[in-house]
């Protein structure tokens, strides 16, 4: 009976969250349509609100450890605001991942994709949402500063209204249906016998030379960090800035109704994504799934710099590249719990790596990318090419250990 009321209550807050991840997807996708809006509403350039993107990841990485004045205040309290975002969110994505991997020990792969699915479906309805509201690059006698804030009211203000649904309601469930924590098994990979094998010579080889396992479990976990921080760069990168970068490149630059159509069918592949791969994920391993999504990536971005003025396939390689980013994150995570159990320390400790990369984005892109839009595409070949090297060294290191 205690087991089958753990279980639903289980079910319970799985679907809160997986609610409020709908809602944090909107959220965390609905400034970067607008940045070229905000820069004429606050009068400055897009390269100083660029660093949003800095605050944000820093406030991430804080929350994964745990007129003339008129003018100047507003500014300072969108910075703000972006902060506690930046740190709302690392706290969030951190303990949430942990506990839904805690609730379903043994679906650890598809509760992640499942999480990302509706990740993406917030993702899908935030640029569908701002859409109708953005007015881009326009002449200021056509489309002044006053109306550009009355436009973008009415959908931030739906956004904080949704986003507020579901904690609310958690908080409420603390007190009348509290959730109480499960025993874990001594390992998560008990999806196959040979799992279980590996899973026995690990604490075999722990218990023999405890000093030797545990170094080397650091030096993984920090070589895996890495890997998360070349390759979160590039997405964040792309989802942050590629809106602007589609508006800015010539000759057959596109509108900001165009760029925010593009950047919904990113999402829209993304979810797709998600969605598919939370099926396959049941017959085939994580390190598989990362390998030939970040494939797809590759052929992807290599499709739109060759096709990139083509409204079409800049359509088309956009949902590929969605499709790809989609599982690469949740696969990693999947890949690190199968190998070394993802605990409390070892989440924050990747989450930490996740955006310490994105913090300085704006300062190696941020100021070329008006002027030099392709910058960008320059920027994921780096960093994708060096998550992928770190990968074949993770999985070697993994394959000889």
């Amino acid at each position: 009976m205690k087991k089958i009321i753990t279980n639903t209550t289980n079910i319970i807050y799985t679907v809160l969250i997986y609610i409020n991840y709908i809602s944090f997807g909107i959220t965390c996708n609905a400034l970067w349509p607008v940045l070229i809006d905000l820069s004429y509403i606050y009068d400055v350039s897009s390269e100083t609100l660029d660093y949003l993107v800095s605050f944000a990841a820093f406030g991430y990485t804080i929350g994964s450890l745990t007129g003339f004045i008129y003018k100047w205040i507003n500014r300072q309290l969108v910075i703000i605001a972006t902060l506690i975002i930046g740190i709302g969110s690392g706290s969030w994505e951190s303990s949430n991942t942990v506990w839904l991997i805690e609730m379903w020990p043994e679906h650890q792969a598809s509760v992640m994709q499942i999480q990302q699915f509706m990740y993406g479906i917030g993702s899908i309805i935030s640029p569908s949402l701002l859409a109708p509201f953005v007015h881009g690059i326009a002449n200021e006698t056509e489309i002044n500063v006053e109306t550009r804030k009355s436009s973008l009211i009415i959908p931030f203000m739906s956004i904080g209204a949704l986003q507020i649904i579901a904690p609310i309601i958690m908080f409420g469930m603390f007190f009348f249906r509290r959730y109480e924590k499960t025993n874990r098994s001594s390992s998560i990979t008990s999806e196959s016998s040979k799992s279980d094998d590996e899973s026995e010579t690990d604490s075999d080889d722990e218990s023999d030379s405890a000093p030797y396992k545990m170094k080397y479990r650091k030096i993984k976990l920090i070589l895996i960090g890495l890997m998360l921080a070349a390759y979160m760069g590039a997405e964040m990168a792309y989802n942050d800035y590629s809106d602007t970068m589609f508006q800015y490149w010539q000759p057959d630059r596109l509108t900001a109704t165009q760029s925010a159509t593009v950047m919904a069918c990113l999402c829209t592949g993304c979810t797709v994504g998600c969605l598919i791969t939370a099926i396959i994920s049941l017959r085939l391993k994580p390190n598989i799934i990362i390998a030939y999504h970040l494939a797809i990536i590759i052929g992807a971005l290599s499709l739109l710099y060759v096709g990139r003025h083509n409204t079409i396939i800049i359509y088309i390689s956009n949902a590929m590249l969605g499709y790809g980013f989609s599982a690469v994150w949740p696969g990693i995570l999947a890949f690190t719990e199968r190998h070394l159990k993802m605990t409390d320390r070892a989440s924050s400790f990747i989450f930490f790596f996740t955006e310490s990369a994105v913090m300085f984005t704006p300062l190696l892109i941020g100021q070329y990318l008006t002027t030099q839009p392709l910058i960008l595409m320059l920027f994921e070949a780096i960093y994708m090419t060096i998550s992928i090297i770190l990968f074949i060294i993770i999985s070697m290191l993994f394959l000889l250990t």
